[in-house]
């Protein structure tokens, strides 16, 4: 996961230096890959992409049935489908991380 993307996302972080932002996200981020025990972050986007793809070109192969341009369309598709998909989950496990470690430094 590209941390660096993350800084100045969170509103509860971002007035802090972006030092400070940094270490912070990082920690969070071992905390959410720590929680997710086998699955990491880039095995829930590998997985994510290919249920999008499967289920998308599957799909549209089952309905459609063979047409070169509509397999690469569908591809395209599942691609960027998952793409928000994998950029949302991984903001929802780095939240969900920041907001315990914010949570436990203020006791």
């Amino acid at each position: 996961m590209d941390i660096k993307a993350y800084i100045d996302h969170f509103s509860a972080i971002s007035h802090l230096k972006r030092e400070q932002q940094f270490l912070l996200l990082k920690e969070a981020s071992n905390d959410a890959s720590a929680n997710l025990k086998v699955l990491n972050f880039a095995i829930i986007a590998f997985l994510i992409r290919m249920v999008f793809l499967i289920i998308l070109v599957g799909g549209s192969y089952y309905i459609f049935g063979y047409s070169a341009w509509l397999l690469i369309v569908t591809v395209i598709l599942g691609l960027l489908f998952s793409r928000v998909a994998v950029t949302e989950m991984n903001t929802y496990f780095l939240s969900k991380s920041l907001k315990s470690i914010l949570l436990k430094n203020s006791h």
